[in-house]
């Protein structure tokens, strides 16, 4: 007889012999290579629609730096800085107007998106009426964002200067700005740059036709030595957005709850059902609730006749041709209430008791 100790040694060299021989299999049939798979933009592309338009000013040897909202700028700006804002004019506050306009007074470049009609003079666009800037739709465009982006509109020739060459931009968008797609607007020592299509430097349209070029010219349209900044949040979004952004779940589960809430303690439409108890009654509960129903009634007189006809038949086998008792003679027609109608049952139930 083989001795246990040996099996055990034969099953672990039999496991090793298997593990070796998958691993030479593994060796010989896998073959590694390197592959590039498209994930899209990384948290800091997805955070900032400008960020491809940072990363090229910096590359070109600019100094850019991106800010979210307009309140993380610094509290003065360097006249020889250029600011590209991606909040839209009508959104601007009659103080961060006049902050503005008071940069660009002296010296500063402000590139901002129009996207609303406006007359001067009309409306409370804070920054369009002092340039006295008006804007109208020549052509319309369909509604849904999507369809707006994928509509093809022909690319206009920009010439920022006689000798540069001309540039195709796409600005897809119907207004014009004093019948233009964009416009320059001097203002004290500085200049405001108008775009009907601000999102043309964003991520996914900033290597579409010149766009990049239009960009970069725009920045050296400035004297050299300042920053670009580029505020890409367009509006804060609301406590509402948010929510029914990110937790719509949550939100439609708790107005379904209310509802159901409401629908409880509303005031019912009918009688209050009451369950059935699963236990049987006795035959003295079923007796009480008849007597009950037929007192309800003004079955009253009918339930005190029958019980002084059952009284009478007692008595008369019990005691045969006795003569009746005044309580049983009494007529039952009489008005009752309910005391009196106790009462006189009592007073049969004694008599009918044997002496």
């Amino acid at each position: 007889m083989i001795p246990r100790r040996v099996w055990l040694i034969l099953l672990i060299l039999l496991a090793l012999l298997i593990a070796g021989g998958l691993a030479l299999w593994l060796s010989q049939n896998l073959v590694k290579r390197s592959a590039e798979v498209y994930v899209g933009y990384d948290e800091a592309a997805r955070s900032n629609p400008f960020y491809l338009a940072e990363r090229l000013l910096t590359r070109l040897g600019a100094a850019a730096q991106s800010v979210r909202r307009l309140d993380e700028l610094p509290d003065s700006l360097d006249p020889a800085d250029t600011l590209l804002a991606a909040i839209p004019t009508y959104a601007l506050s009659a103080g961060e107007a006049q902050r503005l306009l008071h940069w660009v007074s002296q010296g500063g470049h402000l590139i901002i998106g129009v996207q609303h009609p406006h007359q001067p003079g009309q409306g409370r666009d804070h920054l369009l009426n002092p340039l006295q800037v008006r804007s109208e739709h020549t052509q319309t465009l369909p509604d849904d964002p999507i369809e707006r982006a994928e509509s093809r509109v022909n690319p206009v020739a920009v010439q920022l200067g006689a000798t540069l060459p001309p540039l195709q931009v796409n600005f897809r968008s119907s207004l014009r700005l004093n019948n233009a797609p964009w416009l320059v607007v001097r203002w004290g020592r500085g200049q405001a740059t108008l775009l009907t299509d601000i999102d043309l430097f964003a991520n996914q349209r900033l290597t579409d036709h010149d766009h990049a070029d239009f960009l970069w010219a725009l920045f050296r349209q400035h004297p050299p030595g300042g920053t670009f900044w580029l505020q890409y949040r367009a509006l804060t979004p609301s406590l509402a957005h948010l929510l029914w952004r990110h937790a719509w779940m949550p939100l439609l589960g708790l107005l379904l709850t209310l509802l159901a809430l409401l629908w409880r303690s509303s005031r019912r439409l009918g009688p209050l059902l009451i369950p059935h108890a699963g236990e049987q009654r006795r035959l003295v509960e079923h007796l009480q609730a008849c007597s009950r129903f037929l007192w309800r009634h003004g079955a009253g007189p009918m339930l005190l006749q029958a019980a002084r006809h059952y009284a009478q038949r007692r008595r008369e086998r019990r005691s045969p041709g006795s003569l009746p008792d005044a309580a049983i003679l009494e007529h039952s027609d009489q008005p009752l209430n309910e005391r009196e109608l106790i009462h006189t049952l009592q007073t049969l139930q004694r008599l009918n008791r044997p002496r």
